[in-house]
């Protein structure tokens, strides 16, 4: 898609009906996924309870190292190494190897679990849609850290990006979940540091406010197959604000957003989280920055991650691709100027 399409483009896009597989996805997610995490939700709230210094030494990042176990796609080069306070690793599909553009990725992590091996097969599969390089970063977590350390982490490996040679106009931020977060929260860290903006930012069903109002209200319309209501108040109650001991940093609703380049969200229908999604487009259009959600028919929490199994899943990729496409040629100087007018 050209650029000049991406600005004809309507604010809000839904894509439906969702596949068989998708729908399929769903129930499983409602049976396997949903009901365990709001077990898990209920023995926290008990630990908490009686030995609240244990939990907060918790390592929940550990699920992810059984899950190194999952392969990327053929061909893919996987380079680790580390920056000042966190892992990363370059993944580059074959078609990728001598690209000039970058994808910086930040995993979804619900702030305090998953890593670089749980999301290591979806980023190649990123590198071989798009044809850029994919640079993986596992972002230090909660409860041993707060944002503002996970953000560094984000600005660090920005940096780290820019020092081998890469333009920042050939460089997008993507994230899912938490780590939309750090996508965005990075973007406007880099901006008021004083680095040139990323081209442009993904989002995948973000998380992005720190009001539970707003996800509350989505829970009672819609029932989300992947998350219970509890468990993002405990999250946020128990590891993010350290029981009410930590401040939370200003979140991207809340901070001045000008000077960022165009964002493409991607949301499921009867997400709880997909509240925060319109809140932060609504504050973009507000302050002149390009931006398109996409809302996608019973999608799962980061159905994008289904691509093996699930047609939505890849056509949401597809979109992904050309948003790439869109973001590093709208912000080439020798390119057509992006769009700067408001989306209603």
């Amino acid at each position: 898609m050209i650029s000049s399409q991406w600005r004809e483009l309507p604010a809000q896009t839904y894509f439906g009906p969702a596949s068989w597989q998708a729908r399929a996805l769903a129930v499983a997610a409602a049976i396997f996924v949903r009901t365990p995490i709001a077990g898990l939700t209920l023995l926290g709230i008990i630990v908490n309870r009686f030995w609240p210094a244990g939990l907060q030494r918790a390592r929940l990042d550990v699920i992810d190292r059984p899950l190194r176990l999952i392969r990327t796609l053929p061909g893919t080069e996987v380079t680790p190494l580390r920056l000042t306070d966190c892992p990363a690793e370059w993944v580059v599909a074959p078609g990728a190897r001598d690209s000039t553009r970058v994808i910086v990725y930040f995993h979804g992590s619900a702030l305090v679990t998953l890593g670089l091996n749980s999301h290591r097969r979806f980023v190649s599969r990123l590198s071989e849609a798009t044809g850029a390089k994919v640079f993986n970063v596992g972002y230090r977590l909660a409860p041993l850290a707060g944002i503002e350390e996970a953000v560094a982490d984000g600005l660090c490996a920005y940096r780290h990006v820019l020092d081998a040679g890469f333009a920042a106009d050939q460089i997008v931020f993507a994230g899912d979940s938490a780590g939309g977060l750090m996508a965005a929260s990075t973007a406007l860290a880099a901006r008021d540091a004083g680095l040139p903006a990323p081209a442009g930012q993904v989002l995948m069903s973000p998380l992005t406010s720190s009001d539970m109002e707003i996800k509350r209200q989505a829970a009672r319309t819609h029932r989300d197959p992947f998350f219970p209501f509890m468990a993002f108040t405990f999250i946020y109650r128990v590891f993010a604000t350290v029981n009410g001991t930590r401040e939370l940093p200003v979140m991207p609703p809340e901070a001045q957003l000008r000077g960022l380049g165009p964002f493409l969200l991607q949301v499921g229908n009867n997400e709880m989280l997909r509240n925060d999604t319109f809140v932060l487009a609504d504050r973009l259009t507000a302050a002149g920055v390009p931006n398109w959600v996409q809302i996608w028919d019973r999608a799962l929490h980061m159905f994008q991650m289904t691509f093996d199994v699930n047609p939505d899943a890849r056509r949401a990729i597809d979109e992904i691709a050309d948003f790439v496409d869109y973001a590093m040629s709208a912000a080439r100087p020798d390119a057509e100027p992006a769009a700067t007018d408001e989306i209603a």
